[in-house]
């Protein structure tokens, strides 16, 4: 019969795996508890919610939402980075810390229903941001039309010219 305390942890881990649709799994053996404070730290920054949970309640709450995938990474301590925000940060803000502290080891993770491998994360990590995609597409469509601002507003200036030359030929001399 599960204790109480369980069966809240499991009802969290639920709730979260609904109000967040990506989430990475990490292997923080080794770390202190002043690293897991700078980490937590910086991935809150990251609009990330970091918690340390045991395997099988993991497991029970993923099953309950519908995920699947998750069983070969649920070996060994397991925290789980949730975000609802920008995923590719999320990622980068975890691959950056396992890559500084060295004893951070990313597992793996889902986004969406979809679960992935830790080198899936590490792809999703070296992805250029939301930020910059969106600031790409924008240059992207704002070069051609200020060129073709630019064509048209030559061609006004023409089309005026050849008016304004046209009205000196008409004037009475």
């Amino acid at each position: 019969m599960p204790n109480a305390r369980n069966v809240k942890a499991v009802a969290e881990l639920e709730e979260r795996f609904r109000r967040h649709p990506t989430a990475f799994l990490t292997d923080y053996r080794g770390l202190t508890v002043s690293d897991l404070a700078t980490l937590r730290r910086r991935l809150r920054e990251a609009g990330v919610d970091y918690r340390v949970a045991k395997n099988t309640l993991i497991q029970i709450a993923a099953k309950r939402v519908g995920l699947t995938g998750l069983e070969p990474y649920l070996t060994g301590p397991t925290a789980i980075a949730f975000t609802a925000a920008d995923e590719i940060e999320a990622a980068r803000a975890l691959s950056e810390y396992a890559r500084v502290s060295r004893i951070l080891t990313l597992k793996g993770g889902i986004i969406g229903r979809r679960a992935i491998s830790s080198e899936e994360v590490s792809e999703l990590a070296a992805l250029p941001g939301r930020a910059q995609v969106q600031a790409n597409l924008v240059g992207a469509v704002q070069g051609p039309m200020a060129s073709l601002a630019g064509v048209l507003t030559n061609v006004l200036s023409g089309i005026v010219y050849a008016l304004e030359q046209r009205e000196k030929q008409l004037q009475p001399a």
